[in-house]
């Protein structure tokens, strides 16, 4: 992986370097549509809502949540993700015969990823064009990225424009230019309008615009930014104070749920959700990367990936090659582990670029080894690196043979598709306000506005629930909306809370489904 290998390869095979992005985004491609499935919407919320807000930009109610009572503002997620949504629902058949359409739309996304991704690795990242190329295929191949290719949600699109954005960015802080530092704010703040973490890169691009004294650039670049996002932020703003607490956990603003967590927690807090994403982290890379040994085996191999990662970031670092991308994902991965959520989510979005940093780590280690004359040194990189490259393959080919990239959505397609029976063979419940579980779901395929039936909390990433806080939860939402029924699952949590809810004004709940079966229907009845 020398330069003299870069160089030499380059020039003997032309051909194949410029095809090299085209055939990765075709791999891709076949890969996401190969492996799209029959799902519902829905099954994991945040694609429902996101179909959900589309739906209402489609239909002229403004950016809002067509399915809670009184629409409020959709302040949850940034807005271009539900925009592009928007645009395929206005020329796509009535919903649901549109969903495929739908589901369309991230396989392409993910092939183009794939693309940019390798064109990334080798011009930005200096990796050699057969390497960044295996790289990025490696990577986009994966379980989770497919898993989430399968869904309707931003991640896809957010690295497809993180890529461009970092590469402009580079350019920016190396070259400097005012015209290429408003190109590079225009990236990020559009980045940062699919999801809001893209603010790693406004954060890194200033902060070395400043190292590098490009002061008018840096300026320039911050402000626009600044200014871009403004008119979201005020929208966000101007909407807290009238949003309904019961809901901002699931449909509020991001980094107020977040500090009102370390508010409430304290440096306790913290320490439990860093602990419990760090070792979500270690173990996930210990099955991607010694996926048929357990024990041992698997501290090695995440040791040896976590290792090549470093050395690919601290490499990267340095001046003239990528210092924007290295700071950026330091940045990133630092707000992620403490982010009190799912953390292998944040990464699986980020996956072919870190597999491409990982390979530049065992790059630079292979080429300083070299320059050393220690020859053992560098078959012994290149020994762990293929040991961790087989592993990876060896993972994700048992589970695409197995399915793995659906299973999560099928396991919850069964319970959401009982509700959503429940719901629409009740004619009395046609047009009125329910709380239920995959609330998104149910009211995207029974036009019911649909309440959740919890309120979401930082605390409860790293402490379950008690059974009374689901009570008292229920018994909120009842209080603040008086929904007609609530439909939920036998065997879950909620059943049970609403049989001991105690509701105000005379309100008494009735269940009126059929004995043994799954979805419980709970009628409201007003004395």
């Amino acid at each position: 992986m020398s330069e003299t290998t870069v160089s030499a390869s380059g020039s003997r095979w032309p051909g194949l370097e410029r095809r090299a992005p085209w055939a990765a985004a075709l791999v891709a491609l076949v890969a996401g549509l190969l492996t799209m499935t029959s799902d519902p919407i829905g099954v994991f919320n945040d694609d429902g809502i996101y179909l959900l807000t589309a739906k209402a930009l489609a239909s002229g109610q403004g950016y809002v949540y067509p399915h809670l009572p009184g629409t409020p503002p959709a302040i949850h997620y940034p807005p271009v993700w539900p925009l592009l949504l928007a645009a395929v629902w206005k020329v796509a058949p009535a919903f649901p015969a549109s969903i495929v359409w739908f589901k369309l739309l991230n396989p392409v996304i993910t092939s183009l990823a794939a693309a940019g991704t390798t064109v990334l690795g080798r011009r930005l990242l200096g990796l050699p064009w057969w390497v960044a190329f295996l790289g990025a295929v490696a990577g986009t191949l994966s379980v989770p990225v497919l898993l989430l290719t399968n869904l309707l949600l931003s991640e896809p699109l957010f690295l497809l424009l993180l890529l461009p954005t970092l590469w402009l960015t580079e350019r920016a802080v190396r070259d400097g230019g005012v015209r290429l530092a408003l190109g590079a704010a225009a990236l990020v703040a559009l980045l940062v309008l699919v999801r809001t973490l893209g603010g790693v890169v406004l954060v890194a691009g200033t902060l070395l615009f400043a190292w590098e004294r490009r002061w008018k650039e840096g300026a320039v670049f911050a402000v626009v930014v600044v200014a871009l996002l403004l008119p979201w932020q005020l929208f966000v703003w101007r909407a807290i104070p009238d949003f309904p607490p019961e809901l901002l956990g699931s449909y509020g603003p991001y980094l107020d749920w977040v500090a009102t967590g370390y508010r409430e927690g304290g440096l306790p807090f913290l320490r439990q959700v860093v602990a419990k994403n760090l070792d979500a982290t270690w173990v996930m890379l210990g099955i991607f990367t010694s996926p048929l040994w357990d024990g041992a085996a698997r501290h090695v191999a995440a040791s040896l990936g976590t290792g090549l990662f470093a050395v690919g970031l601290v490499a990267l670092a340095r001046r003239g090659r990528a210092p924007v991308t290295s700071l950026a994902l330091v940045g990133y991965l630092v707000a992620v582990i403490a982010w009190p959520f799912w953390v292998d989510r944040f990464l699986w979005v980020m996956w072919p670029l870190l597999v491409l940093i990982t390979l530049v780590g065992a790059d630079a280690l292979v080429r300083g080894a070299r320059a050393a004359g220690r020859r053992q040194w560098a078959q012994g990189v290149l020994a762990a690196t293929a040991l961790l490259a087989l592993g990876h393959t060896t993972y994700n080919s048992r589970g695409l043979t197995r399915g793995w990239q659906a299973s999560a959505s099928h396991q919850m397609t069964g319970a959401g598709i009982r509700l959503i029976r429940a719901v629409n063979d009740d004619r009395s419940l046609d047009g009125q306000l329910i709380a239920a579980e995959l609330a998104p779901m149910l009211a995207l395929y029974t036009g019911n506005p649909v309440l959740p039936v919890e309120i979401l909390t930082p605390r409860e990433h790293v402490v379950d629930k008690a059974p009374a806080e689901h009570v008292a939860e229920l018994e909120r939402i009842d209080r603040r909306f008086h929904p007609t029924a609530y439909v939920v699952m036998h065997a879950g949590p909620f059943y049970s809370a609403l049989q001991a809810a105690t509701l105000d004004g005379g309100r008494t709940l009735v269940d009126v489904s059929p004995p043994g079966v799954p979805v419980r229907t709970l009628k409201v009845q007003v004395p």
